[in-house]
């Protein structure tokens, strides 16, 4: 099962690609067409798995930043996982609670940067958990770790403290939450490199001018923008080549 947060789309599961059940009178519902959002807006858990490496068709991420469209649907549970998330959310509040920490908890912590060519980037951290001087910004994941999720922790370590609240211009500390395992993420990673990746990734991602797409089964089945709006979305897995004398 993938890591996941309520940012994101809820799948690494293969997607179900056809257009819709059939209407009454027997055809397929055609996908309402996508429509333009009127400002450049970016999830944090959009741009993690660009900037970790974990994909490379940034055009898929630049079409969510500038389009609303009706998603393909996906083959998760997303009952069972909001259950699982949640539960490991409330036993890990319950810890840091009985350690002394004031614990704020996923929409308590929403936080909204603009920048300065009106892109919005808008994330949600499951926890914050402030104890005196300390602070630490943690994230609970249902699934086996990834590298994308550092840059996700990284990302809310940078961005809290430039958002009025008890984080505000504060030194946050990060950790991942896997069941009981916990990574820490130190503020030292908070670098001169870091920021210059996630401003160069919101830019591109933001910006007007789409990347190139890089259509691949092994993206594309994982992929909510159906070929209605992609029309270059792979839908079948390429076929092994024999024959070829190779070996």
């Amino acid at each position: 099962m993938r890591n996941m947060n309520h940012e994101e789309d809820l799948s690494d599961k293969p997607v179900h690609v056809a257009n819709g059940p059939p209407s009454k009178g027997g055809s397929a519902r055609k996908p309402i067409p996508a429509g333009r959002r009127s400002k450049s807006f970016i999830w944090v858990t959009w741009i993690t798995k660009l900037m970790a490496g974990e994909k490379q068709c940034e055009w898929a991420t630049w079409f969510r930043s500038h389009y609303i469209w009706e998603k393909v649907p996906s083959g998760l549970d997303v009952a069972k996982w909001t259950a699982d998330h949640a539960q490991l959310l409330r036993t890990r509040k319950a810890a840091l609670e009985a350690e002394g920490f004031t614990v704020y908890a996923e929409d308590q912590n929403s936080f909204t940067l603009v920048g300065e060519t009106g892109i919005e980037v808008s994330g949600k951290p499951d926890i914050v958990a402030i104890r005196g001087a300390e602070i630490r910004v943690e994230d609970c994941k249902t699934g086996s770790p990834r590298h994308s999720d550092h840059f996700q922790v990284l990302i809310y370590m940078l961005a809290l403290p430039h958002v009025e609240g008890p984080w505000k211009d504060r030194k946050l500390e990060g950790r991942l939450v896997y069941g009981n395992t916990l990574v820490d993420i130190p503020s030292s990673k908070i670098d001169d490199q870091l920021k210059e990746l996630f401003r160069k990734t919101i830019l591109r991602i933001g910006g007007e001018e789409p990347p190139t797409k890089m259509p691949s089964w092994g993206e594309c089945r994982y992929c909510d923008i159906s070929s209605a709006d992609c029309p270059e979305r792979m839908e079948t897995e390429p076929k092994a080549i024999g024959n070829h004398g190779l070996f």
